[in-house]
């Protein structure tokens, strides 16, 4: 069965969420009321064309396949703010996007309406029917200076997306207060980005049950190494458990999170 067609057939009960990791940084998630949030898919392979970095996994979907309810991108790169497949979001959906100064200024140039766009620099926060999202700082330098990591609190989890980041144990400290569930940063280590166990070290810092690494594997340029994020993680703390996910697999979290089992 093609993704969007398990997407689709998905479903949640209340207190649990479907996340499924698209690849590279992005993830879908669908609470028990069929609310769906998308953040930083990379759909198309834009990336080959503008920066020479050629896609290395599947493209299991396209933004034609899905119909998010809101869409949130952290910054302005090709593999987060699809450059391609954005605008057949704009055109084909009714969907909230919301995202940093840079992305609102994207999204305006590629035709999003005004009234679906939601500022998201960091320490704001927006709700959208049972959806709390609060934007965060994230430190990838000056390739992108407003850069932003979310906390997602959706059907009685909450998330942390470090987005793409450098390591900040002060930073996680301050996570750690808003206690989430899960974390999901990013471990490529290159481009500024945490590498393997600086991710790891993050999700024990934070406090969360389960940790999710992602950005990796999509381009040759990316390093990662799930494995090492993975044995750190197992190494150093009982409380916080590695989650490793292959593209397009759908995980409902009724399976464990939270140290539930």
């Amino acid at each position: 069965m093609e993704l969007s067609a398990r997407l689709a057939a998905a479903s949640a009960d209340p207190g649990e969420l479907v996340i499924c990791w698209l690849g590279q940084a992005g993830f879908y998630l669908k609470d028990h009321e069929g609310t769906v949030f998308l953040i930083d898919p990379y759909f198309s392979n834009c990336g080959e064309r503008i920066r020479g970095f050629k896609r290395l996994s599947a493209q299991l979907c396209g933004p034609e396949d899905i119909r998010p309810d809101y869409y949130c991108i952290t910054h302005t790169h090709f593999d987060h703010y699809d450059v391609d497949a954005v605008p057949v979001f704009i055109a084909q959906s009714d969907c909230i996007f919301a995202g940093p100064d840079s992305c609102i200024t994207a999204l305006e140039r590629d035709g999003a309406p005004r009234e679906r766009l939601r500022r998201l620099n960091a320490g704001t926060t927006d709700t959208f029917r049972a959806l709390r999202i609060t934007a965060v700082k994230a430190d990838h330098g000056d390739m992108a200076p407003d850069a932003i990591g979310i906390l997602l609190e959706m059907g009685g989890r909450r998330i942390y997306f470090s987005g793409d980041s450098a390591y900040h144990p002060e930073w996680n400290a301050e996570i750690r207060k808003w206690q989430p569930d899960i974390v999901c940063p990013s471990i490529n280590g290159k481009f500024g980005n945490m590498d393997a166990v600086e991710g790891a070290k993050t999700a024990i810092e934070t406090g969360a049950a389960w940790a999710v690494p992602c950005h990796f594997w999509t381009f040759a340029e990316h390093g990662g190494d799930p494995y090492a994020f993975s044995q750190y993680l197992q190494s150093c703390s009982e409380s916080c458990r590695p989650r490793l996910m292959r593209q397009g697999e759908i995980w409902n979290t009724a399976e464990g999170t939270g140290g539930k089992e």
